[in-house]
């Protein structure tokens, strides 16, 4: 039997027997039976048909859920590589303001030296100054005592007419 179906089993005929079962009973029964079926199938159908709808609120939401997981993963992709952009640009930053200090503290040290050997050229200038000044003091104390001996030793004018006369 095949997908039997109410109106079927209400249709069913049976052979009499002689000592078989009261036809009536039995065609009551069979009503019984097929009204229960036909319960059964429209039961049937309707779980199916509310199953077909959950299948496709499941299906809908597996799909929602794929595409919040995608994304999840997206973002968190995403985050990562802004994460990682940014470490690498902060070393860069980093690596550049090294560079600078160091290129800096470089150029400060050669204008240190600079400045120390101008100090020294300078400090040997004012050496050199003042040793010509002192030497040039020098010669002219030995002027001023020169002259102040010969000043000492002259006559004075008068005496040399004294002296042209006698």
């Amino acid at each position: 039997m095949e997908n039997l179906t109410a109106l079927e089993i209400q249709k069913q005929t049976f052979s009499r027997a002689i000592k078989g079962y009261n036809t009536d009973e039995v065609r009551a029964y069979l009503h019984i039976v097929a009204e229960e079926i036909e319960r059964l199938v429209r039961e049937n159908d309707r779980y199916a048909r509310e199953n077909a709808v959950l299948r496709e609120d499941l299906e809908d939401h597996s799909n929602r859920e794929r595409i919040l997981k995608d994304t999840l993963l997206s973002a968190q992709k995403v985050a990562e590589d802004l994460t990682s952009n940014a470490r690498r640009e902060a070393e860069l930053i980093v690596k550049d303001a090294e560079l600078l200090s160091e290129r800096l503290v470089g150029q400060a040290m050669q204008r240190v030296s600079d400045l120390e050997r101008a100090i020294q050229d300078l400090k040997l200038e004012r050496r050199g100054a003042r040793n010509k000044l002192q030497s040039t003091l020098d010669t002219i104390q030995q002027m001023v005592l020169l002259d102040a001996e010969q000043e000492a030793t002259e006559l004075p004018i008068t005496s040399m007419f004294r002296q042209r006369e006698s």
